[in-house]
This record gives structure tokens, C-alpha cells and sequence, in this order.
């Protein structure tokens, strides 16, 4: 009996063991609870962005107030002494400013981050597993240099409890116009002669978050293609309607090739005051030369902005690029063959083919074909032609032939007047005369005909004596009239 009693006590005791043990688990120990928060991070930046997260101060956190401050684990330890009480900096953190430039003087000190996070441009994603804490926000070093519309966010201060943030950067941009000759209208194509002086004008922006550089540099980088050359005393630069001394910026023509630069060292340096709302404005004039290309490859012309684009630092050593604004300038030719009556080319014909101007019409020179080089031709090309209207004008006959009237037509085109790449969409001629265009070589072709003059019919050898006597006797004839008459009126 007492075995048994013992027995049975036995086993009331291992059952109280386990109920304990699984109440230790059941029941959760505040005291070692861990307690994290999340951080969801907005790019409204054109690119990607790397974030890395530092946790600057742990503590107690109760809603947005965090006590019992000492150094995260975002600061390197051999920095903490120096620093001082994580508790006093804490309390000079009393406005932006300071925060911004308490933000600047981490930089040095910052350890390893406590999360790292990349976010796509225009995107969102949210960092879990985050202390409670204040953290600092930034991008990674170099992440956003020589990058296309790359810009650093400024840095970001955040105590973190289930909160949000969006990354504040913005990046300037830039637009490159022609002046079209007929009506002019900026926009993104145009069509010129060869020799015809052409106007271009760029405009240059600023970020939204201008305020927090120190220091901004801004530099337009003007690419031409081989048929455009610059007339360099054309450039002018005007910030916002206000033309800016040329000592003030510095214009470079890269060596070597079509392309220049007009660059401000830094832009909060000028007289002239600039804001987020400003706008930097470039004009200059090229000739289209003797290189230029015919047809719907055309003449293209581009720019981009090279600029300060790390506030952080203040606008100092890194920089950022504009995508590139393309437009173009096309030009065209005209054939003419010159044919007789059974289509067969014919020679000896010259011609001088003209523009019509509201004052009338005016000769291009440099299209005539009538030099002894030239004397056996029978096709005459005219390269490089606005659009308009023209007059072509033989100016020699081939011998034996009927001369032709001027032939009047014009040239017709269409292209894209605003793309990011413009193309070349319609050419044809209007006229009595046919063209055959192409409009990818950007040619007119045509032929022009001449027709034999009439030979007056005669009866044979004797005819031609028998005219000649009666021609004769009619000129003795009349002679002998007029004497007899004049002696008449002398009695």
C-alpha cells in the first residue's frame, strides 16, 4: 500500500513538471519580448535608388517620443565617445536646420547600416524589422553619379515606428528648339538650304529642391552632327528673360569635333538671382554647310544638362545628366533630265534655277550649271533645298531646239514638328510640272523636254534662183518708183 501511495505521488509531481514547463512557453515573458517597427520608403526619383537604413539613437519608444537615448548600432563605436551623450545631441535637435546638419556631420561616423533597400523610380517598398529608434535615411555612396537624371535624396531623419517616408530629390531639364524660316516657330524639326543660317535655343530648368545646394553646377552639352557649323559670337545665355555677360560662363568647342559646351562653375555665384522656378536660356545660330545630309536621315542636332545633384554635399564633386533632346534639319535635292521629244538625253542646255521670295524671286547662284565643265551634261542636280516655292529657267537652249517657259513648282514637305525623334513623314512637288520623289533620299526627279524647231519647206535648186530674181526685179523696181515720184514733186 505504501508502494503504491508513493508510486502515485510520483506521478502527480511529473505531471505538475510538465504543465510548468509548458506554461514557460505558453505564457510570453515581457522582459525579453522583442518589439520591431516598419519604414516605408517612396522614390518619386526617375531612377532606381539603393537606400541604406542607420539607426543613429535607440531608446524607448512610446508613440513618436523616444527616451532612454543612447548611440544605435548605425554608429561606428570607436566614433560614440567622441560624439558625446547620445542624450544631449538629441536635445539640440531642436529645428530642420539642425537636424540637416547634424544628418552632414554623421557621415563620418556611420557604421554598418541596419537595412539596406532598393526601390524602383516611382516606386515604394517598406523595410521591416527595425529597432525602435532614429534613424537616418540615404542613398549609396557614388550610387547616383554620371547617372541619366540621377540625384541624391537629401537626407532623411526619421524615428521609426510603423511610419513613411518619401525621398526628396529632383533633377533638372532640358529642351533643345529650332526656328523653322517660314513661319518662325520653334519646334523640334525644320527644313533649310544649304547656306541658310539656322536659329537653335535651349532651355534649361532647375530642381524643386534648388534651396538645399550650396553650390550648383549647370552645363549644356550641345552635340551637331557634320552639316551644321557654329557661328560661336551668336551664342547668348539669359536667365530668366535677363542676358548674363559672357564672363560669366564659359563656352568650349570640343576639338575634333561638331560639339560645345556652355558651362556655369556654379549658378548661386552670379549677380543674377536664380530659384527653383528659373529658367537658364541658350541661343545660338549654325550655318547648314556643304556636309549636310539629303533626305529623312537629315541633320540632327542634340543637348543635354550636366548638374549638380547631391544636396548633401553641398552640390560639390558629384553630378548628374539630363537624357538628350534631339531635333533635326532637313534638306532636299532636285534632278532634272533633259530629254528631247523621243526621250533620249540631250545636251547643251543651261539652267539657273530660282526661289520665290515675297519680293520676288531670288537666284541661287550656287545650283547653276553653266560652266564649260558642265557643256555635254543632260542631268543637273540641285542639292540642298528648303521647301517652298521655286522657278527653274533655261538660260541655253541645245542648238536646233524650241526654247522652254520657266517652270514653276514647289516643294511640299511634312515632318514631325514635335517628337522626341522627328521624322521626315511626306515629300512631293506641287506643280504643272511631274516629280518622282523619294522621300528617304529626299530627291525630286523630273524631265524636262525640248522639241525640235519647224524647217521651212523648199521646191528644189531653180525655185531658189527664180526667188532670187523676182526678189531683184521687185527691189530695182521700187527704186526706180521712188525716183520718178521725188522728180515729180521737184517740177
Amino acid at each position: 500500500m505504501q508502494r503504491l501511495v508513493k508510486k502515485q505521488i510520483s506521478c502527480i509531481v511529473a505531471m505538475v513538471m510538465v504543465l510548468l514547463l509548458a506554461m514557460s512557453v505558453i505564457v510570453p515573458d515581457k522582459t525579453y519580448a522583442a518589439t520591431t517597427h516598419s519604414l516605408k520608403i517612396t522614390n518619386g526619383g526617375k531612377t532606381a535608388h539603393t537606400f541604406e537604413i542607420y539607426q543613429v539613437f535607440k531608446g524607448d519608444l512610446s508613440g513618436k517620443v523616444l527616451t532612454n537615448i543612447k548611440w544605435g548600432s548605425g554608429i561606428k563605436d570607436s566614433s560614440k565617445a567622441s560624439l558625446g551623450s547620445a542624450s544631449a545631441k538629441a536635445k539640440t535637435l531642436t529645428n530642420v536646420t539642425k537636424a540637416e546638419e547634424f544628418a552632414n556631420d554623421l557621415q563620418s561616423h556611420l557604421g554598418t547600416p541596419a537595412k539596406t533597400q532598393q526601390v524602383a523610380a516611382g516606386g515604394s517598398e517598406t523595410v521591416t524589422g527595425l529597432e525602435p529608434g532614429y534613424y537616418l535615411v540615404k542613398d549609396t555612396a557614388s550610387s547616383q553619379s554620371n547617372k541619366e537624371n540621377g540625384a541624391y535624396t537629401s537626407y532623411i531623419l526619421k524615428i521609426v515606428s510603423d511610419t513613411e517616408t518619401n525621398a526628396k530629390l529632383d533633377v533638372p531639364t532640358v529642351v533643345k528648339k529650332v526656328q523653322e524660316n517660314s513661319d518662325r516657330v520653334w519646334q523640334d524639326a525644320a527644313d533649310y538650304n544649304i547656306g541658310d543660317t539656322i536659329p537653335y535655343k535651349l532651355t534649361g530648368t532647375l530642381p524643386t529642391n534648388y534651396d538645399k545646394y550650396t553650390k550648383y553646377a549647370y552645363k549644356f552639352h550641345d552635340e551637331m552632327s557634320a552639316g551644321l557649323t557654329l557661328d560661336p559670337a551668336s551664342i547668348k545665355v539669359k536667365i530668366d528673360g535677363t542676358e548674363i555677360a559672357s564672363s560669366k560662363y564659359t563656352v568650349t568647342q570640343d576639338a575634333g569635333s561638331n560639339s560645345f559646351t556652355v558651362a556655369f562653375a556654379d549658378l548661386k555665384a552670379l549677380d543674377t538671382p536664380t530659384t527653383a522656378n528659373s529658367s537658364i536660356v541658350v541661343e545660338y545660330n549654325c550655318k547648314l554647310n556643304d556636309n549636310a545630309v539629303i533626305g529623312s536621315a537629315g541633320n540632327p542636332n542634340t543637348v543635354y544638362l550636366e548638374y549638380s545633384n547631391n544636396p548633401n554635399r553641398g552640390g560639390e564633386g558629384e553630378f548628374g545628366k539630363t537624357p538628350k533632346d534631339k531635333n533635326i534639319v532637313f534638306s532636299y535635292k532636285v534632278i532634272v533630265n533633259k530629254k528631247d521629244e523621243n526621250n533620249d538625253p540631250l545636251v547643251g542646255a543651261e539652267f539657273t534655277l530660282y526661289k520665290k521670295t515675297v519680293t520676288g524671286k531670288e537666284a541661287i547662284t550656287r545650283f547653276t550649271i553653266n560652266n564649260t565643265m558642265e557643256a555635254n551634261k543632260t542631268t543637273f542636280t540641285y542639292k540642298g533645298l528648303d521647301a517652298g516655292k521655286y522657278v527653274l529657267e533655261e538660260t541655253k537652249t541645245p542648238t536646233g531646239y524650241n526654247s522652254i517657259e520657266p517652270v514653276e513648282f514647289t516643294i511640299h514637305a511634312e515632318y514631325d514638328k514635335t517628337s522626341d525623334d522627328p521624322k521626315l513623314t511626306k515629300l512631293e512637288s506641287l506643280g504643272t510640272l511631274t516629280f518622282t520623289a523619294d522621300k528617304t533620299a529626299g530627291t525630286l526627279s523630273t524631265d524636262v523636254v525640248n522639241n525640235k524647231g519647224f524647217t521651212l519647206p523648199e521646191t528644189g535648186g531653180m525655185g531658189r534662183y527664180l526667188i532670187y530674181v523676182l526678189g531683184a526685179v521687185l527691189v530695182i523696181g521700187s527704186l526706180g518708183y521712188m525716183k520718178r515720184r521725188k522728180e515729180a514733186t521737184i517740177k
